[in-house]
């Protein structure tokens, strides 16, 4: 299996919100778009985000390699734990029921480990396909339980969807991207000012 490139966007503050911004324009139906179109694609942006090692993603590629349906199974499964982690998130779920069903079997995949700087963190046992979906459950996991979520914030512009933590010293975030979807609504903005007041004019 040949790694594909990837743009990958670390504008969320945390690897679980960037995970959740693998869609493009999510809440425009006839413009959304999926980064991750294959279980390929998925080992490319854990890499880039450092979740696997590169020697990592190669071996899982070859188990993919060896079973296919089952590595297009795992793809549909990760995509599913993203999407309902983000409902979950936003409000369009009361809870995130995909997570809790997955969470049990990563725990059990992995182990505490300590690292040199004397922190623990968990690791998988085996190398397995179900490998990335367990890493990604146990990121949604820790960011459900972390105070930072406090400054979750979904952009502002009615059709990006993308989410990040604003932690801004005024805490007035609003896009994901000033430049970007920031941009583009005060553009939008100021047309629709002078929009009005040449027709409060006429």
């Amino acid at each position: 299996m040949r790694m594909p490139e990837l743009a990958v966007s670390r504008l969320g503050g945390d690897v679980a919100l960037d995970f959740c911004n693998t869609v493009d324009w999510r809440l425009d139906p006839e413009r959304r778009g999926e980064r991750l179109q294959s279980y390929a694609h998925v080992l490319a942006w854990l890499e880039r985000v450092e979740l696997l090692t590169p020697t990592a993603a190669e071996r899982l590629a070859e188990l993919a390699d060896a079973d296919p349906s089952a590595a297009a199974a795992e793809h549909t499964g990760i995509l599913t734990l993203r999407d309902d982690s983000y409902d979950a998130l936003t409000g369009d779920a009361s809870s995130p029921a995909v997570l809790e069903r997955e969470l049990p079997l990563a725990h059990a995949a992995s182990r505490l480990e300590r690292s040199a700087d004397g922190t623990w963190a968990r690791h998988p046992r085996t190398l397995e396909l179900g490998t990335p979906r367990h890493l990604l459950a146990l990121e949604f996991a820790r960011l459900f339980a972390s105070p930072a979520l406090s400054g979750f914030h979904r952009c502002e512009d009615r059709h990006c969807g993308w989410v990040f933590l604003d932690t801004s010293r005024q805490h007035n975030r609003r896009w994901c991207s000033s430049a970007d979807c920031g941009n583009r609504n005060r553009v939008r903005a100021h047309a629709e000012r002078v929009r009005r007041e040449a027709a409060s004019r006429a």
